[in-house]
């Protein structure tokens, strides 16, 4: 397994994090043992929030928590992992619609979020906490003063940001910087080959090429979500894909990247879908990706993109930036 550091942390960081947006106590099973084959693997870091756990029979939503307490409890394994847990998600249903007309990005919800999230995992901290989405029209000074705020508290080792775009991660940054703090270890943006042309949910932020190089050399690490394209280069996809994938992804450009992650995909013997994965792994600076695998197929297939390796070359050739290998 391949490893990175983030600021403020000096636990080891996996490449590959495990997702937990799908879990509940319906498949606590098969989370149980998809979780022991993650940590058996060598990897280290979970990725859990407060809204995460809501499926479509309206049953058991907004679980993820509960079932990885129980879980954390009967492995006694908690401080050898890396724990990192989200704040302030829209209310979603247990159907999962959300509703940005209320937006929850608020320095008192950080604090209800954490301390309700911090209860049910059994956790007396977390080594990692982001927001989930930005609130455009609240000054960065009032959310980072309550995210520092809670790092001098103990209840959290390192903090970051999810779904920013650039401007706010640097006006963040330079906030924390004037003010002393440790400031953002994280920034947590989808990243993929795939560009995205319509946001499948309220308030998410697709981070480009040039946004995501904006990591190289700094002290805040890129940890991406949706790095396979939501399965898009799993080739997957056809006429009858969801409206919100076809809004997504259904573009010529996407198709002619899938199209040369499958022509490596022959010349690397592996499928397309981990030229795609490797292609955001393989970037030169840091980077983490959050999976949800939900068995041990699906992350090996995962676990396969890190033995890849892409040339500067084939890079360029996959984001289309020349027409030749």
């Amino acid at each position: 397994m391949e490893y990175i550091n983030i600021k403020g942390l000096d636990k080891p960081i996996s490449k590959l994090i495990m997702g937990t947006a799908w879990f509940n106590p319906a498949f606590e099973e098969e989370i149980f043992t998809m979780l022991d084959q993650y940590v058996a693997a060598g990897e280290t870091v979970i990725d859990t929030g407060r809204f995460y756990g809501a499926n479509k029979d309206g049953e058991h939503a907004c679980e993820s928590e509960r079932v990885l307490k129980k879980w954390f409890d009967s492995r006694n394994n908690r401080d050898q992992l890396v724990i990192m847990d989200k704040a302030c998600h829209p209310i979603i249903t247990p159907e999962g619609c959300h509703h940005p007309e209320y937006w929850r990005v608020k320095p008192d919800i950080i604090t209800d979020d954490l301390h309700y999230s911090l209860l049910h995992t059994g956790c007396d901290h977390f080594d990692i906490y982001l927001l989930h989405r930005d609130d455009p029209s609240v000054p960065v000074n009032e959310i980072m003063d309550r995210l520092e705020q809670h790092r001098q508290e103990g209840l959290i080792t390192t903090y970051g940001v999810s779904n920013w775009e650039l401007d706010r991660v640097q006006a963040a940054v330079e906030y924390c910087q004037q003010m002393g703090y440790q400031g953002l270890s994280v920034n947590n943006p989808s990243y993929s080959l795939a560009h995205v042309a319509k946001t499948r949910w309220p308030g998410c932020v697709y981070a480009d090429d040039d946004f995501a190089k904006w990591h190289q050399n700094k002290d805040v690490t890129l940890f991406s979500w949706a790095a396979q394209g939501h399965g898009f280069f799993a080739d997957i996809y056809d006429d009858n894909a969801p409206q919100d994938i076809k809004d997504a992804f259904f573009t010529p450009e996407n198709f002619e990247r899938l199209k040369r992650a499958k022509e490596l995909r022959k010349l690397k013997g592996v499928p397309s879908i981990n030229i795609a994965l490797a292609y955001v792994l393989d970037q030169p600076f840091d980077v983490a990706a959050i999976v949800g695998s939900r068995n041990k197929s699906e992350f090996d297939s995962c676990a396969e993109a890190l033995k890849i390796r892409l040339t500067p070359a084939e890079i360029d050739y996959l984001c289309l930036k020349t027409d030749k290998l």
